[in-house]
């Protein structure tokens, strides 16, 4: 069983950049290993995303293999575990949200979403899939990557690779990926008000 490609089955209500559409969350990935050059071109992606005052609060850990992977693979929670390892790259999310003054950056994990979509936007543009990942024991991250606790907020993890098929799932996880759809625009965003 696979799915439609999703540059023809996901339609937008507006004029929109294809790759706002092309970009896909899929769990299912390859062991195809990434090379240092695509590496380097996700991170460059992020690099230039916007942030308050420039501050550029995020900071990227990553692993692709070997022990420390293993350590990066321990923190998923048991359904990210289903599918995750198979990623040829896991990457640890932190916002800096104290800056060297001891001040709070209020705008700190806002400014680390921009990143994200960056390098998630590059990544499609590259061929690659993404997936962010909240399911991951944020407490633990610190240790495992080597980030301090009082300057950092861990955000989550984000696996990347080459996209594989359906047949790379479990059947329940094929089920639940066909099942997930998006808000409509009109449920998020609203002129003048909230309207809940």
């Amino acid at each position: 069983m696979t799915t439609t490609d999703n540059k023809n089955s996901r339609v937008a209500n507006a004029s929109v950049e294809p790759m706002f559409t092309e970009r896909w969350s899929s769990k299912a990935f390859t062991h195809k290993k990434l090379s240092e050059d695509e590496i380097a071109s996700l991170f460059e992606a992020a690099h230039w995303a916007p942030s308050a005052s420039n501050s550029q609060p995020w900071v990227f850990v990553y692993a692709t293999d070997g022990p420390k992977r293993e350590e990066f693979n321990s923190l998923l929670s048991d359904g990210n575990k289903r599918y995750a390892p198979d990623a040829p790259m896991m990457i640890l999310v932190f916002a800096r949200t104290v800056n060297d003054e001891g001040k709070k950056m209020r705008t700190a994990q806002f400014d680390t979403g921009a990143a994200w979509m960056s390098l998630a936007l590059q990544a499609n543009r590259m061929g690659l899939n993404t997936r962010g990942m909240g399911g991951i024991d944020l407490d633990a991250a610190y240790d495992v990557a080597g980030v301090p606790r009082d300057k950092f907020e861990t955000v989550c993890a984000i696996v990347v690779g080459t996209r594989g098929t359906d047949e790379d799932l479990h059947e329940r996880m094929v089920k639940e990926n066909l099942a997930n759809s998006r808000k409509s625009v009109s449920e998020m965003s609203f002129k003048d008000s909230y309207i809940g």
